[in-house]
């Protein structure tokens, strides 16, 4: 009976991911082809394909233009092919320009001004943009903005922060001179900053101070990611001191926690913040917690033995550690809920957006100045892997996955890489300039090339991602 119930819970799981990941993939593959297909017939260029997916047709149709309209049963991209192209990735058919009667010559990607070929290929990325826009602007404009105040409330002992002379209460102002509004930007900033100095200038009790701290890459789990490494100072924002669960035959389940209590105090020290909590049963070293709770209008009185456990596969740090079972609602001591309107929606969708952009690109710089960690280079099975865990976490979270996963594709489209829109573009670029296309033979050249690379950054995802792979088949 229990192999049974694993079997339809791993059954579950496996449509939960294919499902999302196929609706991710679609609708974003779809966005950016149809920015190529619309840019293509605005400059008369004759479509004779839009396809999504690769392989045997489901099921296709021709419109009143002759375009066949197809969808395949390979979900893993798409293509628009034009009147003289010689495949799918557009590269272009010189023998096909040869046998065209004067009409089919009017409709020729390749003949068409370099500016107008350009436009095409562009917009295909701008359409990822476009869309990763609207997601997020839609979010901000319907759910408001929740922001937690940029405040080092908790120090990691230790930490980079610890020994730069940050002291819990300073409030982030800037970092290298950018105004800082929320934790988040303080985040995003030191994920995409290691091994460098970061100027942080601080308010403490209304002095402002300055401050240098330089980023460690940490070992981390999270949900989504797995186990990975991330750049980290060492603060946090305050987090609610309230029990939101409690594990059933864990220490605080034995010893009286119920959901919904307030911690007080632990061995005499105040708790105003969940940080502080795990500080003290982490450093108990398995001996007895006295505990203050406030359950409702009274004070309740109790005693835990912390006990050495794995604190699960999704935690951030999974090594063991004394633990007492109890989880947090996460719920910020600092924040506010800011309503949007639709102009403000629209700019904080572009922000997020611009944000992804430079952070990957910072990412894969660092990969390349030696102190990012590539590991987390992924192909389609990480894609699929996290559209699944979104996806479980519900339609919202898909939604704006697959927002971010737009900006991604759009981004990866427009790197110097023949064969990709980047590449195209750079050989535009080249025939602006000179007045004149490069060399077919470089052209060909480019594309052997450019597919080479392609299939090595596909295997070195693949080969990143075996142990998705291996926890898929376990």
């Amino acid at each position: 009976m229990e192999f049974i119930t694993l079997f339809a819970n791993n059954l579950s799981s496996a449509a939960i991911t294919f499902l999302g990941f196929v609706f991710a993939l679609t609708v974003v593959v779809f966005v950016h082809e149809m920015g190529h297909f619309l840019v293509a017939r605005w400059c008369g260029v004759t479509v004779t394909t839009f396809s999504i997916g690769f392989g045997r047709e489901i099921f296709a149709f021709m419109d009143k233009h002759g375009t066949r309209w197809r969808v395949a049963w390979i979900p893993a991209g798409g293509y628009v092919k034009f009147l003289d192209d010689e495949n799918a990735a557009s590269v272009p058919d010189r023998s096909a320009l040869e046998t065209m009667s004067e009409e089919q010559r009017k409709g020729s990607f390749q003949l068409k001004p370099v500016w107008q070929r350009a436009a095409v290929v562009v917009a295909g990325p701008l359409a990822n943009f476009i869309l990763a826009i609207a997601i997020f602007a839609g979010f901000f404009y319907a759910m408001g903005d929740n922001r937690i105040e940029p405040r080092a409330d908790y120090i990691v002992p230790g930490s980079p922060a610890d020994t730069a002379g940050f002291k819990a209460g300073d409030r982030i102002l800037a970092i290298g001179g950018k105004e800082i509004r929320d934790f988040a930007q303080i985040n995003e900033i030191v994920w995409t900053s290691p091994g460098r100095k970061l100027a942080f200038l601080v308010d403490r009790s209304g002095e402002e101070v300055a401050l240098t701290v330089e980023p460690v890459l940490k070992e981390r789990n999270d949900y989504i990611s797995g186990r990975h490494k991330r750049p980290t100072i060492g603060i946090n924002f305050a987090i609610e001191p309230v029990v939101a669960g409690v594990v059933e035959g864990d220490p605080a389940d034995l010893a009286g926690f119920q959901p919904g209590d307030r911690v007080l105090l632990m061995n005499g020290q105040d708790v105003n913040d969940f940080n502080k909590l795990q500080e003290i049963v982490g450093k108990s070293e398995g001996r007895e917690i006295k505990v203050v709770l406030q359950r409702g209008a009274r004070e309740i009185h109790l005693v835990v033995t912390p006990k050495m456990m794995f604190p699960g596969e999704t935690a951030a740090d999974p090594a063991p550690r004394p633990l007492i079972g109890i989880h947090s609602a996460m719920t910020p001591v600092h924040s506010r809920h800011v309503d949007v309107g639709m102009i403000e929606a629209v700019g904080l969708g572009t922000e997020r957006t611009w944000t992804i952009i430079t952070g990957t690109l910072s990412y894969i710089g660092d990969i390349f100045a030696g102190p990012g960690d590539s590991s987390q280079i992924g192909g389609v099975v990480r894609i699929a892997d996290a559209a699944g865990k979104f996806a479980a976490l519900g339609f919202t979270q898909l939604v704006l996955f697959t927002a971010f996963i737009s900006v991604s594709i759009g981004l990866i489209n427009l790197f110097p890489i023949p064969i990709l829109d980047g590449g195209h573009l750079m050989f535009y670029a080249y025939e602006a300039l000179m007045g004149r296309p490069a060399n077919e033979q470089v052209q060909e050249f480019g594309f052997r090339v450019g597919l080479v690379l392609i299939l090595m950054l596909m295997f070195f995802g693949l080969y990143n991602d075996l142990g998705i792979l291996a926890r898929w088949f376990s």
